[in-house]
């Protein structure tokens, strides 16, 4: 069996996390941790519990498909994981429409009040799902 992807959401607040199955076929949604000064080693406890070999971040482009504020922010975050945890490989995957297609699913399936605290890792899975069909093709 292969080894497992892990898919990251970078917020300020909160980072959305789903991992695949070790085939790489599925994509499971985890609870989304505090983007705070532990973060680091809450991704590490992560990858060592699935047995992680990749890490997919969503790299959030404008419309236009070009890197804004966001976007900086993203690449800066991945710089520090990397010194953290440096033997983790580490892929972007553009997540222009994730979030958007993770509100709506969750419009149509969950109740208002629990929808703030799905909607990180609802939208990993769909960077996750963008990875894996990518490697698919």
């Amino acid at each position: 069996m292969g080894k497992r992807i892990l898919a990251l959401d970078v917020g300020l607040k909160r980072i959305g996390v789903a991992y695949s199955d070790p085939l790489g076929i599925s994509a499971n949604p985890l609870p989304p941790i505090e983007n705070d000064k532990d973060v680091f080693n809450k991704i590490k406890q992560i990858i060592d519990r699935y047995e992680i070999k990749t890490v997919v971040v969503g790299l959030p482009l404008t419309l236009k498909g070009e890197e804004g504020e966001q976007a900086r922010i993203t690449r800066k975050f991945v710089q520090k994981m990397k010194q953290e945890i440096p033997d983790i490989e580490v892929k972007f995957v553009d997540e222009r429409f994730t979030t958007s297609m993770a509100e709506k699913q969750l419009r149509e399936t969950t109740k208002k009040s629990k929808r703030k605290k799905m909607i990180d890792s609802v939208s990993a899975v769909y960077i996750l799902k963008t990875y894996l069909d990518s490697l698919h093709m």
